[in-house]
């Protein structure tokens, strides 16, 4: 459930195009999670923002979130019984990475980045952001507007061979038509590959779609992990997501040492008619509603420990 007092104040600050926002607007929900969370459960996918006096957001970005740092980070982790967390570097902070690492090493041990870096990112660099708690770097295709399967390949290719010494895998967020088309090049690369969202694939008519097969295939082969995340970028049957759980059941079955799972935490949004510079509110998510959608997707419980604690540690190096 949501507050009342939060579903008001995120609303109105949406109504009246505030570039204004509260913590307060936070939603909070009244629920706990319903089952034996195990120890050691993660997040695998979260963002920290920090105050844009400190932290300058890059000019060119598609969105402006709210503040929203460490503190309320440690609210969330404490609300859904989780005891670690993997922070992603947003597009708006362009390949600096600041903000996120300096939260890493603020949340200890229990924490680890995932980054973004460009030609100018020297070796050294790299070697300071593993040491800070980098296990991945980040190709945020869907919000760069890139949907050419040919340009995604060449940038895959250079990326892979630049941080393969590195200790680091490559975190994708693409349309499922990109990820179909360089599925071919997935398999030979040196690292690791992890598919943000369901891979893109749709809830609704997700057996019909033609990219299907091919990440299925990608995720037999144990090459990617898939992050059971953003339920809402791909499903609009809130609060339940009653169609998201066979496509979820789907993924475990085919490959339950590569599924992973994240809240998407906090919630970042883009409204059409706000400008690219103003602050825009986060979606109303409950999280633990959403959380809770867990079991009855993953009713074996050792694929369930899997997803929330083996996997994480495997891949971020817990």
């Amino acid at each position: 459930m949501i507050t009342r007092r939060n579903f008001i104040a995120s609303s109105t600050a949406l109504l009246a195009g505030s570039t204004l926002f509260s913590t307060e607007s936070f939603a909070e929900s009244q629920l706990k999670p319903n089952f034996d969370v195990p120890v050691g459960a993660c997040d695998c996918h979260i963002h920290v923002i920090g105050p844009q006096s400190k932290y300058p957001m890059v000019s060119d970005r598609v969105y402006t979130p709210p503040e929203c740092g460490v503190p309320e980070l440690r609210k969330h982790l404490t609300q859904l019984h989780l005891s670690r967390v993997v922070l992603i570097q947003p597009s708006f902070y362009g390949t600096d990475n600041t903000f996120q690492l300096l939260s890493t090493e603020e949340m200890g041990n229990s924490a680890r980045a995932v980054i973004v870096i460009d030609e100018k990112t020297s070796d050294q660099d790299l070697t300071k952001m593993v040491v800070m708690g980098a296990r991945g770097v980040r190709m945020n295709l869907s919000t760069s507007g890139i949907f050419d399967a040919e340009v995604a390949r060449k940038q895959l290719i250079s990326l892979a061979q630049r941080i393969k010494d590195f200790g680091l895998h490559i975190q994708i967020y693409a349309s499922a038509k990109v990820i179909a088309g360089i599925a071919d090049t997935i398999y030979t690369l040196p690292v690791p590959v992890v598919f943000d969202h369901f891979a893109s694939i749709k809830a609704k008519g997700f057996e019909k779609q033609v990219e299907l097969p091919v990440i299925l295939d990608l995720a037999k082969s144990g090459q990617i992990y898939i992050k059971l995340s953003g339920i809402y970028r791909i499903s609009e049957a809130g609060p339940d997501y009653s169609e998201v759980k066979d496509l979820a059941q789907l993924y475990v079955e085919t490959n339950a040492d590569r599924m992973l799972w994240a809240s998407d935490w906090p919630h970042t949004n883009t409204i059409a008619g706000i400008p690219a510079t103003q602050v825009t509110p986060y979606r109303i998510v409950d999280d633990v509603r959403v959380f809770n959608l867990l079991p009855d997707w993953i009713p074996n419980r050792q694929n369930l420990v899997k997803v929330l604690v083996s996997n994480p540690e495997r891949l971020y190096r817990f």
